[in-house]
């Protein structure tokens, strides 16, 4: 009885536990892509990038896995299979809910190289940090649910000044009050 009680305390923690997804490794249990995600993106990804994929069949240059934001909402997290559909470092991804059969974009990012899903919650629903890095540039930021769609709520941005041999950094984040602010280091050591 002690062992069946504890595992349905660790079942629900286990879920949530923050869950990191990169471009470079394929999703360890892929789902099926609903048509409308697959309509979606082939509308939403340029054709030259699509067509770039000379050697892969259509319906296999994205793929999906199943990912939990919160006790109760699923989402597709989708991102291209194949590099063909990215740039050198970075690639898109997408966050999708599906309600009745109906694709609903939740969360994009155009140039991205990992996303986190966090165990930290904001509105009932577990955070994002979307990250990417490059050896002169990089950057990381955070999101967060609004009620319909997930939203930037802190950004770091990074260029390498190799003369100094230190990083100049740009921040901004939101304020309590929703407000924006903007702070910039000229030079913190890497």
């Amino acid at each position: 009885m002690k062992t069946l009680l504890l595992l349905i305390f660790l079942i629900p923690s286990a879920l949530m536990a923050s869950e990191e997804y990169s471009i470079e490794k394929h999703f360890q249990n892929p789902a099926k892509l609903p048509a409308h995600i697959s309509a979606y993106l082939t509308k939403e990804v340029a054709p030259s990038r699509i067509a770039s994929c000379q050697d892969v069949k259509p319906h296999e240059v994205f793929e999906a896995e199943v990912v939990q934001l919160n006790a109760s909402s699923k989402a597709y997290l989708v991102k291209p299979a194949h590099m063909c559909v990215c740039n050198a470092h970075y690639c898109p991804m997408w966050l999708f809910s599906m309600k009745a059969k109906t694709a609903k974009p939740i969360w994009t990012h155009q140039a991205t190289h990992t996303l986190e899903i966090m165990d930290k919650k904001l509105s009932g629903y577990r955070k994002l940090k979307e990250m990417g890095d490059e050896p002169t540039r990089g950057h990381d930021s955070i999101w967060s649910w609004d009620r319909d769609r997930y939203t930037e709520i802190d950004n770091t941005e990074w260029t390498l000044d190799t003369e100094k041999d230190c990083r100049f950094t740009k921040q901004t984040s939101q304020l309590m009050d929703g407000r924006m602010v903007q702070h910039s280091i000229k030079c913190a050591q890497q």
